[in-house]
């Protein structure tokens, strides 16, 4: 895959006993390299009031991805298959402890200039649940980016 890449993430979160769901979806362009055995994507995810920039740098190993943000919100959410991990999730208004429970992670690289990857996880915030989640990750190098969403999110 080449350096310059666009990065498209997509979340879906289902809550509550009546599967209340709530979505998000982005493109952006970033960075793409490898370094020790991790490939590593590099892009910056503005904020939703355009108050600032949060610069995002997301490591992919086999079996984790570990994702950090600096900027308008700091934090670093490490995702570990079968396991489940706390951090803090900094805003300008506040923090909050957020618990990640780490159920699947499915990353597909079908050919040189794609790569996919799916986390499934559930979310605590503050000790308490709030959410069922899954988060999509595409990745395709800038010349070859056409359609950047062959496949939907599934159901969680």
């Amino acid at each position: 895959m080449t350096k310059d890449v666009l990065i498209s993430l997509k979340g879906l979160q289902y809550r509550g006993p009546d599967g209340e769901q709530g979505d998000a979806e982005m493109i952006v362009p970033g960075s793409y390299y490898e370094k020790d055995g991790k490939k590593i994507l590099i892009y910056d995810e503005p904020a939703g009031d355009g108050d600032g920039n949060t610069h995002t740098m997301v490591k992919i190993m086999p079996d984790s991805v570990e994702i950090s943000r600096k900027g308008f919100t700091n934090s670093s959410m490490n995702f570990y298959k079968g396991q489940k991990n706390m951090c803090s999730y900094n805003m300008p208004f506040g923090s909050l402890m957020m618990g990640i429970d780490t159920e699947d992670i499915k990353i597909d690289t079908p050919d040189d200039d794609m790569m996919r990857i799916e986390i499934d996880y559930r979310m605590d915030i503050n000790y308490s649940f709030y959410a069922d989640c899954k988060m999509v990750m595409e990745v395709r190098s800038k010349a070859g980016a056409g359609v950047m969403f062959k496949n939907p999110i599934s159901a969680v």
